[in-house]
């Protein structure tokens, strides 16, 4: 289980330039994978607040459990203008994060009974 949970390194200092220009490999990876984590988190944020979940689970399962199963080889990279919501992974001359902006398609909803009947 994933112990990530919101607000929880708020006092740590962002990453000071001296610290990235030595690990920038390594402070890389760990923003793309911050970066994923954000994302997802809004995803399952998305999904929580527009389905109900009947089988007793919640949100933060399915993020954990989602979490989980993604492989580092499929992290995407960032965006040149994110900024982390955790400070621990903020760059020394970075602001305030702005909300994530994930875009959702348009899915046509119908009740399972009428899409039955239709095949028949």
């Amino acid at each position: 289980m994933d112990t990530r949970r919101k607000n929880r390194y708020n006092k740590i200092m962002a990453i000071t330039e001296e610290s990235y220009k030595d690990l920038k490999e390594y402070w890389d990876f760990q923003r793309t994978r911050e970066y994923n984590w954000e994302k997802l988190c809004e995803v399952c944020t998305n999904v929580e607040s527009n389905f109900a979940f009947t089988n007793g689970k919640t949100g933060d399962e399915l993020r954990d459990t989602l979490w989980n199963k993604i492989d580092q080889s499929e992290f995407e990279k960032p965006p040149r203008d994110w900024v982390p919501q955790d400070k621990k992974y903020r760059l020394w001359n970075e602001g305030e994060p702005k909300p994530l902006k994930i875009k959702f398609k348009a899915v046509k909803t119908i009740q399972a009974w009428q899409h039955w009947t239709d095949m028949l």
